[in-house]
């Protein structure tokens, strides 16, 4: 196990105290994950690992997900770079990849070589960044994994849990426009594309029995995407639909259309006398803690992991426990409800469904 620093210990020890007796309050009906979003590798403190892997073997944990946007962010800066950011945090983070759920961020496969304004313009391609990225991930057992690889869904049997990662970045295609830029930027595309939407419809959400609970998570969720009224998010309604119908065990039928023909989706879908528990989708992206109930499901958006990147409104303090932010969730099955624990700067959280 890795060192973590003394002014961790007490904040440490009672975050755990806490966790467990949130897991004694249901018993066997509770089951607690972990989601840490947002790394931006070079603006993090890195004693995330080590806070971590003391909670999970402490409070027997068996996943965490990484939320995506691992890597650091930099506008400008070659492919590279990417690379061997996710290589360094593989290492950081080796002790426990085994329990790793990780999502695509929007930010882990652009950069730019181009000159300043055009930032962000490039994107890593899939070919290669899968062997980085999404590859470690198959090697532990409990997953099933789509076509593509980029979005895939692991067990816990004995407590009856579906994790699901989705990839919020779906795109058709990886063409380059006559400059070389991205034709479709995963930087700044936010969605799901047809096939995705079939697979979670037919093979995620098809769970042994009716009495299984089902936990989603992406990188980008949808409150902050209406928040700011984005005009590249597609798809999200459709999908959050069928996992209402699956929670209600009923029918939806719907379509969306774009304005670009292959971001368009439809789907029919009828959970009649199946379907099981939606317990949330949950994400990162916003720098910010969020809950809301939008389209039938609650969504839930954990703040960055990094205390110190520019765009954080409320920096942390660099040698405490102010330097990190991440949620221990923990689900009570029989009372409906989960309570997030939060690890380093910011509120603990709940919320029923």
């Amino acid at each position: 196990m890795q060192t973590i620093p003394t002014y961790w210990e007490e904040h440490l020890q009672n975050k755990i105290q806490t966790i467990h007796k949130l897991q004694v309050q249901a018993g066997k009906e509770s089951v607690s994950f972990a989601l840490v979003t947002d790394i931006h590798w070079d603006q993090n403190e890195r004693h995330s690992a080590a806070l971590l892997e003391k909670i999970m073997f402490d409070c027997s944990i068996p996943y965490f997900f990484n939320a995506g946007d691992l890597v650091s962010g930099h506008g400008l800066c070659p492919q590279e770079e990417l690379y061997e950011e996710i290589t360094a945090y593989r290492e950081d983070f080796k002790a426990i990849e085994s329990k790793c759920l990780i999502t695509l961020g929007n930010h882990d496969t652009a950069y730019s070589t181009f000159d300043a304004p055009a930032y962000y313009v490039e994107n890593a391609p899939m070919q290669r960044f899968y062997e980085y990225y999404f590859r470690s991930a198959t090697l532990y057992p409990n997953r099933v994994f789509s076509e593509d690889g980029t979005y895939y869904y692991a067990d816990d049997a004995a407590h009856k849990v579906r994790f699901i990662v989705l990839n919020s970045h779906d795109i058709p295609a990886e063409e380059k426009t006559a400059e070389g830029h991205a034709k479709y930027n995963r930087m700044r595309h936010y969605g799901f594309l047809q096939k995705q939407i079939d697979w979670v419809a037919s093979v995620a959400l098809n769970v042994p029995s009716d009495d299984w609970f089902v936990v989603v998570c992406s990188h980008a969720g949808k409150i902050v995407l209406v928040e700011e009224n984005d005009p590249n998010e597609y798809n999200y309604s459709l999908l959050a639909k069928v996992f209402h119908a699956f929670d209600k065990r009923t029918a939806f039928a719907g379509e969306e259309t774009h304005e670009d023909p292959a971001r368009n989706a439809k789907i029919a879908v009828d959970f009649t006398g199946k379907g099981g528990t939606f317990v949330g989708w949950f994400s990162g992206h916003s720098h910010a803690d969020k809950i809301k109930k939008i389209d039938g499901v609650t969504f839930v958006e954990t703040t960055t992991d990094a205390s110190y990147v520019a765009w954080n409104k409320t920096p942390g303090i660099r040698g405490t426990t102010n330097e990190h932010a991440f949620d221990i969730f923990t689900i009570d099955k029989s009372a409906r409800k989960v309570y997030a624990t939060r690890i380093g700067k910011g509120e603990d959280r709940s919320f029923e469904f």
